[in-house]
C-alpha cells in the first residue's frame, strides 16, 4: 500500500491506466521481471503518489532500489525518472492540486490527528472517489448482468467473504438463484459448489488485500466453464483483473489496516439499489417482502 493512500482516486487510476504510458506499465505488470511487476503494481495503485514524489521517496516506499527504478524507466523508453514522473503527472494533473492542498492541511494539523480521525477521513475521501460517471455506468452494466443471469454466484475468501455475504443477502430478496459460494466450508467445498456454474451464469468474485489466491483460481475455472465473471476489487493491479475486464473498483487503502472495506460496502449498496430499480417486478417483490416482515418487526409504542 502506498503512503499516499488517503489521496487515492479512482479517477486517477482510470486516467493513468488508459493512457499509452499506463498500458506499457500494465504490460510489465503481466510480463515483466519480478521487480518490474512489483514496481508496476506500486505505480498502478497510486499514480498520484508517483507524480508528486521523487525517485528516492518512491524507492523508500516501494522498497525497490532507485537504480532498479531508473532501469525500469529506461525500459519504458524514457530518458529518466524526471521524464517518467512528468508523463505520469500529465495523465492525472487535474487531480494533483487538490491532493497537494490536502497534504498541506494534514501536515499543518497532523500533530493533533489520531488514528480515529485518520481512519474516518480516509473513509470519506475513498467513498467520494466513487462518485464518478464511469463507476455509475459499470454498476448499471453489472445490475443488468445480474438480472439476465441464469444463476448468480458470489464468492470471496477471508475478510472478503463477509463482503460477498453482504452482496448475497442484498440480492436474495429480489431474485432467485443467488448463491454464496463460500457460505460454509473451505476452498474444497467452494470449488465443489462452483462446479455447477456454466454458460448463462454470472460469478461476482470479491477480493481485497490481502488477496486470496483461491478466489482467482476458482474465478478462472468458472470463466473456462462459460460463466460470466465480474470482479469487485480495489485496483487494476489486483490478481482478479487478469480474469475479467468487468471491474467494479473500490479503493481499499487505509492508514493503519491492510485494507478498508467501507468503499466496497458502498459499491455493494449501490449495486443492490441499481438492481432493485432495474425492473418493476423487483420493486413489487420488495413490497411483498416488507409486508411479510412487518409482523416480525418491533414498533415504538
Amino acid at each position: 500500500m502506498s503512503p499516499s493512500s488517503s489521496s487515492w482516486s479512482a479517477e486517477a487510476d482510470r486516467r493513468f491506466n488508459s493512457s499509452p504510458l499506463g498500458q506499457k506499465v500494465l504490460s510489465l505488470l503481466k510480463e515483466g521481471s519480478p521487480s518490474q511487476r512489483d514496481l508496476s503494481e506500486f505505480i498502478l495503485r497510486d499514480p498520484i503518489f508517483v507524480a508528486t514524489h521523487g525517485i528516492e521517496e518512491v524507492a523508500r516506499n516501494s522498497t525497490i532500489s532507485a537504480s532498479t527504478i531508473s532501469r525500469y524507466v529506461r525500459d519504458l523508453g524514457l530518458s529518466g525518472y524526471a521524464e517518467f514522473r512528468a508523463a505520469v503527472g500529465e495523465t492525472v494533473h487535474a487531480l494533483i492540486a487538490p491532493v497537494n492542498k490536502l497534504g498541506a492541511e494534514l501536515d499543518k494539523g497532523g500533530a493533533g490527528q489520531g488514528a480515529a480521525e485518520a481512519s474516518l477521513g480516509n473513509a470519506v475521501r475513498s467513498i467520494e472517489s466513487l462518485t464518478d460517471p464511469q463507476t455509475a455506468r459499470t454498476l448499471r452494466e453489472v445490475a443488468g448482468q445480474i438480472k439476465n443471469a441464469r444463476n448468480v454466484w458470489v464468492m470471496g475468501f477471508g475478510l472478503s467473504s463477509h463482503l460477498a455475504a453482504m452482496l448475497t443477502l442484498g440480492l436474495q430478496p429480489y431474485r432467485d438463484g443467488v448463491v454464496n459460494v463460500v457460505q460454509y466450508g473451505g476452498t474444497e467445498v467452494a470449488a465443489g459448489r462452483l462446479m455447477s456454474a456454466r454458460e448463462g451464469d454470472l460469478l461476482i468474485a470479491v477480493a481485497f488485500p490481502r488477496y486470496s489466491a483461491d478466489v482467482t483460481d476458482l474465478a478462472s475455472a468458472a470463466k473456462r466453464a462459460g460463466s460470466g465473471v465480474v470482479a469487485l476489487t480495489d485496483s487494476i493491479a489486483s490478481p482478479l483483473a487478469t480474469v475479467t475486464e468487468t471491474l467494479l473498483l473500490a479503493p481499499a487503502p487505509h492508514p493503519l489496516l491492510p485494507s478498508s472495506c467501507l468503499p466496497a460496502l458502498a459499491l455493494i449498496e449501490a449495486l443492490v439499489s441499481e438492481f432493485l430499480v432495474s425492473d418493476p417486478a423487483h420493486v413489487e417483490r420488495a413490497g411483498r417482502l416488507a409486508a411479510a416482515m412487518a409482523a416480525y418487526l418491533s414498533t415504538s409504542s
